[in-house]
């Protein structure tokens, strides 16, 4: 009678291993964020004239731009918008462009257009967008004792380079707050009255305000470093001289004053009610873990240094709660359908071992799963997490029917051995078939397009892979498990020593 090879259980059991050891490492090493990659590039640029109308902006900067970009490959569609001072175009790329040639495509066009622009154009600002883009969590800052300027100070030249240091973390510049900045405030009556004009004002204040290199000086035996800028006061800038008449000269303080101010506040950011300012972390590409960079984040804020005591900071959104809920969500899904099945297998078989047989089930499918896909550009996401949701239900399915069917042969008599062949080759094709039908329900994901696309090819793929490492595992550990460890049994319609039905 056929019985199992010495060569193959131990060829299972060193695969089960290994399987183990890769899924457990792969699971580590896989980025964790909240939506799979989605490859439709977005490129926007952005290009400033200030003091610009919209309607010049439009004419002059935008639709020169929009004609000229239709020079780039695998362009989707184009969007613009026309502000005061501001042209913004989005370009939005046919699905699976690739986002660095997309990017480096349109910035050589720009450039290559901006000759064609008014005078004075800056050179404009390409960037690149997709759904890693997103922020992984904001951190606010407040204070009650300290004005917006103040604290968006600390907030850009203070704690964002503190956080910079964290290991996949992109910080831009906060929002909210006030940008300070020196103001000169003049008089327009004053001002006429010196026969003065505001650019005046500017043009002599920048002229006298200039750093040049001056070099260096030997006198004697020493060396010294030369500066040619010495106003670093206000009660310096407020006596520079605008315009000399005579022997006298009208100063800056004649007409107005300088003072330690804000620019104009486009912007404001209000947290329970109050103007704060904000951070923005963003996770950047290849294989960053958002688990990881929010935890980097609270650990950098729990230790900051250089900033007052009554500045508080705080994290008012964090994206990797979604993550840890659906993480949670899996293992309580996992544990619920290990403990209800064994619970089922015991009351129904009374054997222990049996019941152990059917928790290799879930644990090899979904570390190998985890294994497979960290062969790809995938990463743990609540879609791969949903998916795998969706195939616990049917993971240990095919495990039980084969543990069921060999387990009918222990009782008729049979050998561990020879019940656990003969049980698993039954049911192969049943099993087979029930698995395929399952998988095959996700079939129609190929045909979706666009965002659709990459969010739901993700879901099935994870349930396909476990779905197909479930039937695996019920055809190979379930029967080595019974071979190794089950008893023979006789069954209450056989003799125990002539082995003849009654």
């Amino acid at each position: 009678m056929p019985r199992f090879s010495l060569k193959y259980p131990y060829f299972i059991v060193v695969g089960c291993f290994i399987v183990s050891i890769l899924g457990i490492v792969s699971m580590m090493r896989l980025p964790v964020d909240l939506f799979p990659t989605i490859k439709i590039p977005v490129v926007a640029i952005a290009t400033f004239y200030n003091g610009m109308p919209p309607e010049q902006i439009e004419t002059t900067i935008t639709y020169r731009f929009e004609r000229f970009f239709t020079l780039g490959s695998n362009i989707d569609h184009i969007e613009s918008s026309s502000l005061p001072g501001v042209s913004l175009i989005k370009i939005y790329f046919q699905p699976g462009t690739n986002a660095d040639s997309a990017v480096s495509n349109i910035a050589n066009l720009a450039m290559a257009d901006l000759a064609r622009l008014p005078v004075g154009t800056l050179p404009p600002i390409v960037l690149k967008f997709d759904a890693s883009s997103l922020p992984v969590c904001l951190v606010g800052l407040k204070a009650k004792n300290l004005n917006q300027a103040t604290i968006r100070d600390f907030g850009q030249f203070a704690i964002r380079d503190q956080l910079a240091t964290v290991a996949g973390a992109s910080v831009p510049f906060p929002f909210g707050g006030k940008y300070r900045q020196i103001m000169v405030y003049v008089d327009p009556l004053k001002l006429e009255a010196y026969q003065l004009s505001a650019m005046d004002v500017v043009r002599t204040i920048n002229d006298s305000n200039l750093i040049l290199p001056v070099g260096f000086a030997f006198l004697g035996q020493t060396y010294y470093n030369l500066f040619s800028n010495n106003q670093t006061t206000l009660e310096e800038l407020n006596s520079i001289p605008l315009k000399t008449i005579g022997t006298s000269s009208a100063l800056v303080k004649d007409l107005g004053y300088a003072k330690d101010d804000a620019a104009i506040q486009t912007t404001i950011v209000l947290v329970d009610g109050k103007p704060s300012v904000y951070l923005p972390i963003l996770r950047q590409g290849g294989g960053s873990n958002t688990i990881a960079i929010v935890n980097g984040i609270k650990k950098v804020l729990s230790s900051l240094v250089d900033i007052p005591q009554q500045l508080i900071t705080q994290l008012f959104f964090d994206q990797s709660l979604y993550i840890r809920s659906s993480i949670k969500s899996l293992v309580f899904e996992g544990t619920l359908g290990l403990g209800l099945t064994a619970l089922m297998i015991l009351i129904f078989l009374g054997s222990f071992r049996a019941t152990l047989a059917s928790f290799f089930s879930i644990p090899l499918s979904v570390l190998g799963t985890f294994m497979i896909l960290a062969l790809g550009d995938n990463s743990i996401n609540v879609m791969i997490l949903g998916g795998m949701a969706l195939a616990f239900s049917r993971l240990i399915d095919d495990s039980v029917v084969v543990l069921e069917n060999i387990y009918r042969h222990l009782e008729l008599g049979e050998p561990p051995a020879i019940a656990a062949e003969k049980g698993a080759m039954e049911v192969s094709l049943p099993v087979l078939a029930s698995t395929v039908t399952a998988g095959i329900v996700f079939l129609p994901v190929v045909l979706l397009y666009g965002v659709s696309k990459y969010l739901f090819s993700a879901l099935a793929l994870s349930a396909v892979i476990a779905l197909a490492l479930s039937y695996i595992v019920a055809m190979t550990v379930v029967p080595l498990f019974c071979t190794t460890f089950l008893k023979q049994r006789i069954g209450p319609t056989f003799e125990k020593k002539g082995g003849s039905s009654i």
